[in-house]
């Protein structure tokens, strides 16, 4: 009970806020032109600054940390593989939502809770340099797979390279890492300033998953979503524990690992799919269903943690 206690008050007001977006949609009192113009802000400014202010704010240093960054990345590219077996009767278009969501997960925001909640100051400490190894890590392949998959784009390297060097949830890790190596220290009326855009991310990203949904599709498309889920929530968590199993790792260690990836899918999937031509009304639903889902095996994660490690 204490378990399901905890899940809820870290993925309950997620879900809440996403249905809160969708209720307001339903009232009329959100419309298209907003879910656009916000999903642009969350995108170029406040999901930057969120995640600049995380890593130019963490404690831990990352070269203690090679096993858990390790099985991190691999993890990563092991879901890759098996959503993109999994994607083959999937429509084309919709492969890059499908493969995303599968190893995309909200490191930043969820992960973290989970881990503050599990391990206190320490572990949130100990797991910024892996959360900032998987953010780039899924925003370049996210891009590349959206510039694989688009339509209106024809893949070339140009291409691909252009759409990396841009993208603003790169480059606010690449700063905060390039600062923390610097030791540049910023007037703290700028870190106030960046902390106010970054706590805009969450719950105004979450209104636009939530504005963007449209029950009918969920219901149609929700095998799809269901697998991806699955994939996110159940089969990542395993393969991290093998993973890391087979590197050595203590206890600790192995649980911020398996809370990481086992993080519903990330609110940036929906944010990128939406800015990139992507099929952001599947990577909605996907959203909405694991965070859903979440709860039960966030529950069932952390009850095996405490009697196993």
């Amino acid at each position: 009970m204490e378990n399901l206690v905890f899940a809820l008050s870290v993925t309950g007001p997620i879900f809440l806020m996403i249905i809160g977006g969708y209720l307001l949609t339903l009232r009329g009192v959100v419309r298209s032109s907003f879910i656009d113009d916000a999903s642009k802000l969350v995108f170029h400014i406040s999901l930057p600054a969120l995640l600049f202010i995380n890593i130019y704010s963490a404690e831990a240093d990352p070269s203690q940390e090679i096993y858990l960054l390790t099985a991190g990345f691999l993890t990563t590219f092991v879901m890759i593989f098996l959503a993109w077996l999994l994607a083959r009767p999937v429509a084309v278009a919709d492969r890059s939502a499908f493969i995303q969501g599968a190893f995309r997960g909200n490191v930043a925001i969820v992960g973290l809770a989970w881990i503050e909640k599990a391990y206190g100051d320490t572990g949130v400490s100990d797991s910024a340099a892996l959360v900032a190894v998987l953010t780039i890590q899924f925003n370049v392949i996210a891009v590349a797979l959206f510039v694989l998959y688009s339509k209106n784009t024809k893949f070339g390297w140009r291409t691909l390279v252009w759409e990396l060097v841009k993208n603003p949830l790169i480059l606010s890790v690449l700063v905060a890492i390039l600062c923390r190596m610097l030791e540049v220290r910023l007037p703290e009326v700028l870190q106030d300033t960046i902390q106010y855009l970054a706590s805009v991310s969450l719950p105004l990203g979450l209104l636009c998953i939530g504005a963007s949904m449209k029950m009918r599709a969920l219901v149609r498309s929700s095998p799809t979503a269901l697998a991806v889920s699955l994939l996110k929530l159940v089969v990542a968590p395993v393969v991290s524990l093998l993973i890391g199993l087979g590197l050595g790792m203590g206890p600790e260690y192995l649980g911020y690992l398996i809370l990481m990836m086992g993080a519903p899918c990330a609110i940036s999937a929906f944010v990128m799919a939406h800015a990139m031509g992507g099929n952001s009304q599947l990577t909605a639903n996907i959203v909405g269903l694991s965070t859903l889902l979440s709860v039960v095996t966030a529950s069932i994660g952390l009850a095996l943690l405490k009697v196993y490690f």
